[in-house]
């Protein structure tokens, strides 16, 4: 990385054009195909090159790459106009689709206020997301902790978790992944993740996902030799695995009499 007066003048340039980018509806053939070139070699070089080699939209799209443009509803285009049917929803995020308008609006006119809170003074936003959440939320929940990702959300679980029960130890599936900082990243069940990394955390069990025997037999092997478990964490979906559901008798079985309940904030 250049830190000369050339490098920082064409940060500039290349800033320019990105942005010239963002601000067009509709780009022509060649703008399509530049962008198209551009982010794969941003991507190779400058973010995931991982990317580049095992995504489908990369790997298996033609002689160019599929790189998004816009959407509406459940379907969005690439910059090349080809349309797909959003299936994925960006992870849960477009629960309501692409470019819902009450969405839009509503971004629209918050960013026109204030884009982000002073972390100073209170701002209202945040308290009333966090009311709406208790109002919604099954038994006696009132408070909320908001997080930028699911990792954060997972590294807050188990920190409640070892503060309320004094305990360390947590069962996670095998498969399972609950993200790649830490904490979440030694609950999750793949070698592919975890191995590179070292994972520190330690008195982690993995259990088959699914078998309310097994996470059973876990404890009781916990209690008998000392490793105190906080928490089972688990999804009831394993996505990274391939969507694979909970089955009913492992839902109904576990006895969750053996590890003490988190209190209800």
């Amino acid at each position: 990385m250049s830190t000369d007066g050339d490098g920082l003048l064409k940060a500039l340039n290349d800033s320019q054009r990105y942005l010239d980018i963002v601000q067009k509806q509709e780009l022509g053939k060649s703008e399509a195909e530049w962008l198209i070139e551009t982010t794969v070699s941003n991507f190779a070089k400058y973010y995931n090159s991982g990317f580049i080699e095992y995504r489908k939209s990369v790997a298996e799209a033609g002689d160019f790459a599929a790189v998004e443009w816009t959407g509406r509803g459940a379907t969005f285009k690439d910059v090349l106009g080809r349309e797909y049917i959003d299936c994925l929803g960006g992870f849960g995020l477009f629960n309501l689709g692409w470019a819902h308008p009450k969405v839009v609006g509503a971004v629209q006119a918050q960013l026109q206020k204030s884009p982000l809170p002073t972390q100073e003074l209170l701002d209202p936003l945040r308290g009333m997301l966090a009311h709406l959440l208790a109002e919604i939320t099954p038994g006696d929940i009132q408070y909320s902790f908001f997080v930028s990702s699911g990792t954060e959300a997972v590294e807050g679980a188990m920190k409640l978790a070892k503060l309320y029960t004094r305990k360390s130890g947590f069962i996670a599936s095998v498969r399972g992944f609950h993200g790649k900082t830490a904490g979440s990243l030694s609950l999750t069940g793949k070698a592919i993740f975890r191995r590179p990394a070292l994972t520190p955390q330690n008195n982690v069990f993995h259990v088959p996902f699914g078998d309310a025997d097994a996470v059973e037999q876990q404890l009781r092997i916990a209690r008998e030799v000392g490793n105190d478990i906080a928490a089972v964490i688990m999804e009831p979906v394993q996505g990274e695995a391939g969507a694979i559901v909970l089955g009913k008798r492992a839902d109904a079985e576990i006895d969750a009499r053996q590890v003490e309940p988190l209190p209800r904030t």
